[in-house]
């Protein structure tokens, strides 16, 4: 079968349009000149594939898999690995409410190029701002194209009101795409598309260039409700296109936590726009957390999961003198535990006890953890020795590593 043409590029003109000053708009016409005419291009064709999966709960993928152009932005842009993980399994979740598993393929975003992700993420320049650059500057500031989400300075330089006033709120966007067969399963069309806005939970920066580094908390409710104008933004930029305009698309808005925190941060809003529409009508809030246990945050939470973590902790400390303690990571959605990762260390002095433990691990989970899903991974720091699962029907798996 050969591929669908989709548009992996979004027409410039248009997106200036949509955005910039009247002057930005100018600018950029004359870089164009100077660069070449920035065209949109289609995918070459090839045959391709669509993976098979009886799990309801998770997407079928497009093969060959295509890594999306601004993938390499993730890992830069995002302040860990735990939020990058939370994000991006975010952003199925939210997806499946309005893109169905049962009737969507998932394939890596095509349509913002890394180019655009990174004039995104930048400032937005006034006029006066872009008059006072060089060309250079224009040139290393993006200011040609003026596309950029995160608040103007200004003008401003002094790095401390900038920080009070004009914080980098934005961290990276990521876009996924939902394909559909047609009625001959001969060709795969665009169904729709997920973007998820990255924020920042707290702002970096130096007073001075290689002097110490500043953070400064922000506010999660200015931060969402930033989030929540930029999803405004880009929507506005997308639908400027033709090949967009009846197009649904899902926006997530995530709030990451610090590059310290050994948790991740979490999804606060969620906006679906069907195709036709230009503007998003509301957004609705979503209450997700992910905590550790047994904590004080925990505890606010739920007091009974907290306490019952407890208590399986003292059994194990009473039963293995190699135990010290385990640490659980708990997904907690409107109030409920959801899902729950333990890692519970263990240095190694006998295989018998690696099975012993695991077959007490077993019972525990089963007895202090009704309807959750649990993972349980019994290990040191160099080596697994075994792996418990369950899901929310209760049924058990254990595994013992040789």
């Amino acid at each position: 079968m050969k591929k669908k043409h989709i548009v992996s590029l979004l027409s410039l003109m248009l997106l200036l349009a949509a955005c910039g000053s009247e002057e930005a708009v100018q600018q950029n016409q004359d870089q164009g000149e100077r660069d070449g005419e920035v065209e949109t291009v289609p995918v070459e064709e090839q045959e391709e594939m669509v993976t098979s999966s009886d799990e309801v709960e998770h997407y079928r993928t497009v093969i060959p898999y295509e890594l999306s152009p601004s993938r390499g932005l993730t890992s830069s842009n995002m302040v860990s690995n735990y939020n990058i993980e939370a994000f991006e399994k975010g952003l199925f979740e939210l997806s499946k409410g309005s893109f169905s598993p049962d009737e969507y393929v998932f394939r890596e975003g095509q349509v913002f190029t890394e180019e655009m992700v990174r004039g995104y993420l930048g400032r937005s320049y006034t006029v006066e701002e872009i008059e006072e650059m060089s060309e250079e500057e224009k040139a290393q500031n993006n200011a040609f194209s003026n596309l950029g989400l995160n608040p103007s300075v200004e003008g401003e330089t002094d790095p401390e009101v900038i920080a009070e006033e004009a914080p980098l709120y934005l961290s990276h966007i990521l876009e996924q795409n939902y394909m559909v067969q047609t009625e001959d399963e001969e060709a795969l069309e665009f169904g729709g598309m997920t973007i998820g806005l990255a924020m920042n939970s707290e702002y970096q920066y130096q007073k001075e260039q290689y002097g110490p580094t500043f953070t400064r908390a922000l506010d999660p409710e200015k931060v969402r409700q930033e989030g929540e104008q930029m999803a405004e933004e880009i929507l506005e930029r997308i639908r400027a296109n033709e090949d967009y305009r009846d197009m649904r698309i899902v926006f997530g808005i995530f709030i990451q936590s610090t590059d310290t925190a050994i948790t991740p941060g979490n999804f606060v809003s969620t906006a679906v726009v069907e195709g036709g529409e230009d503007e998003i009508s509301s957004f609705q809030q979503v209450n997700e957390n992910y905590v550790l246990l047994p904590s004080s945050d925990a505890s606010a939470i739920s007091e009974e999961i907290n306490s019952e973590y407890q208590n399986f902790n003292r059994k194990l400390e009473s039963y293995f003198d190699s135990f010290t303690t385990s640490i659980g990571h708990g997904y907690f959605v409107d109030g409920t535990l959801e899902q729950l990762t333990i890692e519970i260390p263990l240095e190694y002095s006998s295989r018998g006890e690696v099975i012993g433990l695991t077959q007490y691990v077993r019972n525990l989970v089963s007895e202090h953890f009704r309807n959750i899903e649990v993972e349980v991974s019994i290990e040191d720091k160099n080596q697994s020795y075994a792996l418990i699962t369950k899901d929310e029907e209760e049924e058990i798996s254990v595994h013992i590593y040789d």
